[in-house]
């Protein structure tokens, strides 16, 4: 199993077993109080911001970058990630893809 119960895809299997993962991840989850930076809901996934592809993901700057890691819970991992806009009422997406609260 990969990032949240899903399979990983062949080219980041190996990444998301790496020990670098899993401390990159776990430090993300705690500064983010393991809650969801979207919703406040328990967060159990860690978005990459900008997705990683086989191209960029031995650039520690994407894969590793803590500014590059988000705190989610299931449900907005998989909004985010089909690329739905409009999570919820609250948020939306804003010029750049990123979820923020509706104003």
């Amino acid at each position: 199993m990969g990032v949240g119960g899903k399979m990983a895809q062949a080219f980041s299997k190996k990444f998301y077993d790496s020990k670098l993962w899993k401390d990159a991840r776990r430090y993300a989850l705690h500064r983010d109080g393991y809650s969801c930076q979207l919703c406040g809901a328990r967060a159990t996934e860690i978005h990459h911001i900008i997705p990683l592809a086989e191209s960029n993901i031995n650039d520690w700057n994407i894969s590793l970058n803590p500014d590059n890691l988000q705190s989610l819970c299931y449900d907005c991992h998989g909004k985010v990630t089909k690329g739905i806009t409009d999570v919820s009422n609250e948020y939306v997406f804003d010029d750049t893809g990123q979820v923020i609260k509706r104003t």
